[in-house]
């Protein structure tokens, strides 16, 4: 590839429909140089968990005057171009999450991609983990601020060059840039008889959601309810 963008998310969580994005990192590289740096925090729609702050270290005073996803997304897909994208494991999530966003705000995103995560599992087998941080470690990279957009793109991007100078020319199919295939799933609200089982589920068995159940869509409410009944049983009505 002459030209392509690593990328990197923080989001408030991992569903790519429920969950907001509170941070793009990414840079642009053109013949092996950077030549662009796309660096922002986002306001999101909900509250950021104690849980995401203590990965992230992104706090909800952080973005309360951030620019909103509406404002960013535009903003990032002319970074972007129509170069592909690298990312690591941005094949099953960072790719996902942006494409809902952008596609919820009326955006093309179909995109091509090399994905750092899927070419150290076929590369490095013998690696206790491929986690980024540990890569990192594995090939001295420096990664100060992990869980941070920016720094964690500029990582990958590091990765990506070791990774092709050691293995490119062995295995250069594990390089072919390729379609990220994801279609973003149908929104059906959750049923009122759902949400009125579900409440009466979580009151007997004093279970304390993190979801808004006014916001689950009607799969998730159902797989919510079956979990639920797997583990505690049903509702057994007087």
């Amino acid at each position: 590839m002459e030209s392509y963008v690593v990328v990197d998310i923080e989001t408030t969580g991992t569903h790519p429909i429920n969950s907001d994005i509170i941070e793009i990192g990414a840079v642009y590289i053109e013949n092996g140089i950077v030549k662009g740096r796309f660096n922002e925090l986002i306001c999101p729609n909900q509250e950021i968990s104690p849980y995401i702050t203590s990965i992230t270290g992104i706090t909800d005073e952080m973005v309360v005057d951030k620019p909103t996803i509406e404002e960013i997304m535009p903003r990032f897909l002319e970074f972007c171009k129509d170069v592909p994208l690298v990312g690591h494991n941005i094949i099953l999530f960072d790719y996902r999450m942006l494409k809902a966003k952008a596609t919820g705000l009326g955006y093309k995103f179909d995109k091509l991609g090399v994905d750092t995560l899927v070419i150290a599992r076929k590369m490095l087998p013998e690696l206790p983990s491929r986690k980024l941080g540990d890569l990192c470690t594995h090939y001295n990279i420096c990664l100060k601020n992990a869980h941070r957009a920016y720094d964690d793109a500029y990582a990958t991007y590091e990765l990506f060059v070791h990774l092709q100078n050691e293995f490119k020319s062995k295995e250069p199919k594990v390089f072919e840039v390729l379609p990220m295939v994801w279609e973003v799933p149908k929104y059906v609200p959750i049923t009122e008889k759902q949400k009125v089982y579900l409440k009466s589920l979580c009151e007997r068995y004093h279970i304390v959601l993190d979801q808004n159940i006014d916001k689950l869509s009607k799969s998730e409410g159902s797989r919510l309810i079956d979990r639920i009944i797997a583990t505690h049983g049903k509702v057994i009505k007087n």
